[in-house]
């Protein structure tokens, strides 16, 4: 794993929350070739037929797609065994910071890609969405292109970078009275600004999403996971229990 041991990474406190945030410093060409698998992926599962019941969405937008599993689809590529891995890394570091948990189960992942382009018109960001049925979303950005010339535009704040929003389920909002404690975040709405390399692990309740971006081209990659433990829910097929 050479390579891919040199992180930073910052845990911050946000609501009774919290965001991991790292960025990988991996061998040369690991994004460009997990990008170009992972753009390919995308076109090639966005929804084409109407009637194909595997559809997430429809074809009115771009984020419409087929569903499928990025990673157990391409297991056998040994970019996809590096990303996995790196996304199990995350999932231990965050039980372990947060939890102070060893994790030593199995981790079920089920990975997608989100490519957008402005030349498309798709620069427009995600929408504000959960993931109730997964423990963890672990995002990862190989590829952000965005315009040179952002920092001297006063209109180009971090919300026109393509900003993750991580927001508030209580809605409480700003406090009328500042926070000294550099640890915890409180507010409405909490903003990151990915850069490429970029890893971000939030339980997957957390209600969050993207903003348009100025640039060319971006690509995300959410992996759902779920950990395996003793005591997790064990659920059966009620077709199973009735034909039995």
């Amino acid at each position: 794993m050479n390579g891919f041991t040199n992180t930073t990474e910052r845990l911050q406190a946000l609501w009774p929350s919290y965001v991991l945030n790292k960025t990988w410093n991996t061998p040369l060409g690991f994004n460009e070739e997990l990008a170009e698998l992972g753009i390919q992926v995308n076109l090639d599962t966005r929804v084409v037929d109407e009637n194909d019941r595997r559809n997430v969405g429809d074809k009115t937008n771009h984020l419409g797609h087929v569903r499928h599993n990025f990673l157990h689809d391409h297991a056998d590529r040994p970019v996809i065994k590096y990303f996995s891995w790196m996304v199990a890394c995350a999932v231990h570091e965050y039980l372990e910071e947060v939890y102070n948990y060893k994790h030593d189960g199995d981790i079920k992942m089920m990975g997608e890609c989100f490519y957008q382009r402005r030349s498309h018109r798709e620069n427009i960001g995600i929408n504000n969405h959960t993931h109730m049925k997964c423990d963890f979303v672990v995002m990862y950005y190989p590829k952000i292109i965005l315009d040179d010339d952002l920092d001297s535009n006063p209109l180009t704040s971090s919300l026109h970078k393509g900003a993750v929003r991580l927001y508030d389920p209580a809605n409480v909002g700003k406090r009328f009275w500042p926070c000294e404690n550099e640890k915890n975040y409180y507010g409405g709405w909490y903003a990151i600004e990915p850069q490429e390399g970029t890893m971000l692990v939030i339980e997957g309740w957390q209600p969050h999403d993207s903003t348009y971006f100025f640039g060319d081209e971006r690509l995300c990659l959410p992996v759902l996971c779920d950990l395996e433990t003793p005591n997790v829910h064990n659920k059966g097929s009620y077709n199973d229990l009735v034909r039995s």
